[in-house]
C-alpha cells in the first residue's frame, strides 16, 4: 500500500513537473544537455527535443558544421543560445519554432535593446517584478515571472552605461554595462538587511495599484522605486505614454506638457495638461488643467482648472476652479470657484464660490459664497453668504446673510441676517429677529430675545385704555415692545374696543434704582373681530421706571399721541369715551388721512 502511494506522487509530480516545463515559454523553458565535439546542427536538433520545440534558420547563416562542446545543467533555452551564438545571432519565436537571424545591423532595434535575467545572489533564483532602468534616457523594463527583462534604449549604447536595478526588500543596486553584442545581462541583488523600504508619497498610487486586477508595470515600479529624478521638460499624451515612460511617478519636471493628461512626480515651474494633470508629489509655478489639477503633495503655486483643483498637501497661492476646489490639508489661499470650496481641516485666505464654502475646521479670512458658508471651527473677519452663514466656534469680525447667520460660539462683530443667533456677542445684530444668550451691543431688528438682557412684562392705564399689556425684549439700550389693550366699559356690548401694537425702546439708567423710558409705539385700534379700515394710535412716550426691588418697577410719564384714520370712512368707533383730550393739532391731507394729537399719559407697573 505504501510502494503504490509514493508510486502516486511520483507520477503527480513528474506530471507537474511536465506540465509546469511545456507551458513556459520556449525561450524560458530549463533543459539539461551534453555537448561533447558536437555539430551544430546536431546541437539544436538536441536543444529542440528537450525544449518540444523547432529551430528555423538559414544555413548560410548558421554555421552547421562547426563544433560545440558544452555542459548545460538546468539551463533556459535563451541563455544556452546566448552562449553558444555569443550575440552573433537574434532569435525570436513563432508558434512552435524558434527562428535564428544574423545579427548585422547596429541601427536595428535588437540592437538598441538589452536584456538579461535578474537572480538572487544568495540562492540563484531568477527574480520576478525587478524594476531596471536607465537613469539617463528613462528607459526602463520590469522582469518576467522568468527573471528575464528587455529595456529599449533610444539609442544604440556606444559606451558603458549605468543601470539601476530596483526590488522591494533588496538593496538598491547600481550595475556599469558594458553593451556585448547583444549577449545577455546577469545582474545578481542581494536582500536588504535592514528590511522593508517605508512607504514614499506614493503610498496612495501603490495602493490604488495593488487594488487593481492585475500588477501592472507602473504598479510595480511604485513597490520598488524610491528615487527621485529630474527632467527640465517633460511632454505626454496620457500618463506613462511620456518622455519620462513608465517612469514618470519618479520624475520632477521643470516644465510639462500634457496633450491630455499626464502624471509625474512632482513640477517646478509650469504644468499645461488638455484634461488633466496628475501630480503625486509637491508644484510649484502654474498648473492649467482643460478638466481638473489633482496634486498628492504640497501646492504653492497658481491653478487654474476647468471643473476641478484637488490638493492633498498644504496648499499657498490660488486656485481657480469651475466647479470645486478640494483642499484635504491647510491652506493658505485665493479660492475662486464655481461652485465649492471645500476644506477638510484648518484653511486661511480669501474664498469666492457660487454656492458655497466648507471648512471641516477653523478659516481665517473673508469668504463670499451665492448660498452658504459652513465652517465647523472658528471664522473670520468676514462671511457673506446668500442665504446661510453657519460657524461652529467662535466668529471673530461680520456675517451677512439673505437668511441665517449662526455662531454656535462666541461673536465679536456683527451679524445682518433675517435670522441672526450667537451665544455671546461684542458687538452688534441687524435682522429681522435675533437671539443671544449675551450681548454688550445693540441688537437691532423686529424682535431680540438675549438671554441675560432686558425683559418685562408690564401692565398700565392711559386716558384711552385704562388695561393695557406689554411684553419688551432685548436689551436696555434698545428693546422691541409688543402691546394690546382695551377698553373695559366694552366688554358688556357687542362690540368691544381693543388695540395692539408694536414698538420700539431705550431705558437708560440714571442712578441705581431710576431709568428714563424713551417709547415709540404704534397700535392699531379694533372694534370686535374686524379691521375695515385704518386707525392707528402712534405714542411718543417719555417718563421714568423707579425699581423699588429687582423684579418690580412702578413707571409713569407723558405721552405725544397722534391718531391716524381715514376721512372718507365714518364707522369708526367713539375713541373718547370717558375723557376727552384737548386736540393740539388737527389736519385732512390730500390723500384723505386724518391726523389729530394730543398730550396724554402713562402709569402702571412693570414685572422684570
Amino acid at each position: 500500500m505504501k510502494t503504490r502511494l509514493i508510486g502516486i506522487f511520483l507520477c503527480a509530480v513528474i506530471l507537474n513537473a511536465v506540465s509546469a516545463q511545456s507551458t513556459a515559454p520556449l525561450l524560458e523553458r530549463n533543459v539539461t544537455l551534453t555537448l561533447e565535439r558536437e555539430p551544430l546542427e546536431n546541437a539544436l536538433k538536441k536543444i529542440g527535443k528537450e525544449g518540444g520545440f523547432n529551430f528555423s534558420y538559414n544555413p548560410a547563416v548558421v554555421k552547421v558544421d562547426k563544433l560545440l562542446t558544452y555542459n548545460f545543467a538546468n539551463k533556459t533555452i535563451r541563455e544556452i543560445l546566448d552562449e553558444i551564438f555569443q550575440g552573433t545571432v537574434h532569435y525570436r519565436v513563432r508558434g512552435k519554432y524558434v527562428i535564428l537571424t544574423r545579427a548585422e545591423n547596429s541601427s536595428s532595434r535588437e540592437n538598441k535593446a538589452l536584456s538579461g535575467y535578474v537572480i538572487d545572489e544568495a540562492t540563484g533564483k531568477r527574480l520576478s517584478q525587478v524594476s531596471i532602468y536607465d537613469p539617463v534616457s528613462l528607459a526602463s523594463a520590469v522582469t518576467d515571472e522568468y527573471g528575464y527583462f528587455r529595456i529599449e534604449l533610444p539609442e544604440t549604447p556606444k559606451d558603458s552605461l549605468k543601470l539601476a536595478v530596483r526590488k522591494s526588500n533588496y538593496t538598491d543596486t547600481l550595475v556599469a554595462v558594458t553593451p556585448d553584442k547583444g549577449r545577455l545581462l546577469r545582474i545578481g541583488i542581494t536582500t536588504d538587511k535592514l528590511g522593508v523600504i517605508a512607504d514614499s508619497l506614493g503610498s496612495k498610487m501603490k495602493r490604488f495599484f495593488r487594488s487593481t486586477k492585475s500588477l501592472t508595470t507602473q504598479a510595480i515600479n511604485f513597490e520598488n522605486i524610491e528615487d527621485t529624478l529630474y527632467r527640465d521638460i517633460q511632454f505626454s499624451v496620457v500618463p506613462f505614454v511620456s518622455t519620462n515612460h513608465n517612469l514618470s511617478g519618479h520624475v520632477i519636471n521643470d516644465y510639462s506638457v500634457n496633450l491630455f493628461g499626464g502624471y509625474s512626480l512632482g513640477i517646478e515651474k509650469l504644468e499645461f495638461g488638455g484634461l488633466f494633470n496628475t501630480v503625486r508629489g509637491h508644484v510649484n509655478g502654474i498648473q492649467i488643467a482643460g478638466l481638473f489639477n489633482a496634486v498628492g503633495g504640497d501646492v504653492r503655486a497658481i491653478q487654474l482648472a476647468g471643473l476641478v483643483n484637488a490638493n492633498r498637501g498644504i496648499a499657498t497661492g490660488a486656485q481657480l476652479a469651475g466647479a470645486v476646489n478640494f483642499y484635504w490639508r491647510t491652506s493658505h489661499t485665493v479660492g475662486l470657484a464655481g461652485l465649492v470650496n471645500y476644506h477638510q481641516t484648518d484653511s486661511r485666505g480669501v474664498r469666492v464660490a457660487g454656492l458655497g464654502n466648507a471648512t471641516i475646521g477653523k478659516h481665517e479670512g473673508p469668504q463670499v459664497a451665492g448660498l452658504f458658508n459652513f465652517s465647523t471651527g472658528d471664522a473670520g473677519p468676514a462671511n457673506i453668504a446668500g442665504l446661510l452663514n453657519f460657524t461652529a466656534g467662535n466668529m471673530r469680525g461680520a456675517q451677512v446673510a439673505g437668511l441665517v447667520n449662526f455662531t454656535a460660539g462666541n461673536l465679536r462683530g456683527s451679524q445682518v441676517g433675517l435670522l441672526n443667533y450667537s451665544r455671546r456677542i461684542r458687538g452688534t445684530q441687524v435682522g429681522f429677529i435675533n437671539f443671544a444668550d449675551t450681548i454688550s451691543g445693540v441688537p437691532v431688528g423686529f424682535l431680540s430675545i438675549v438671554g441675560k438682557g432686558y425683559h418685562s412684562i408690564e401692565v398700565s392705564a392711559d386716558e384711552i385704555f385704562y388695561t393695557n399689556v406689554a411684553f419688551r425684549t432685548g436689551v436696555r439700550k434698545f428693546y422691541n415692545i409688543l402691546t394690546a389693550g382695551a377698553k373695559p366699559s366694552t366688554f358688556a356690548g357687542d362690540e368691544t374696543s381693543w388695540i395692539f401694537g408694536y414698538g420700539i425702546g431705550s431705558s437708560p439708567k440714571l442712578t441705581r434704582w431710576l431709568y428714563l423710558n424713551v417709547d415709540l409705539t404704534a397700535s392699531q385700534v379694533v372694534q370686535g373681530n374686524s379691521i375695515e379700515a385704518i386707525n392707528m394710535i402712534n405714542k411718543l412716550y417719555l417718563g421714568f421706571e423707579i425699581k423699588p426691588t429687582a423684579g418690580l418697577a412702578v413707571i409713569f410719564g407723558a405721552t405725544l399721541n397722534g391718531n391716524v384714520t381715514k376721512a372718507d370712512y365714518d364707522q369708526y368707533p367713539e375713541l373718547f369715551t370717558d375723557y376727552t383730550p384737548s386736540i393740539i393739532y388737527e389736519r385732512t391731507y390730500s390723500n384723505e388721512t386724518h391726523l389729530k394729537m394730543w398730550w396724554g399719559g402713562k402709569i402702571g407697573l412693570r414685572f422684570l
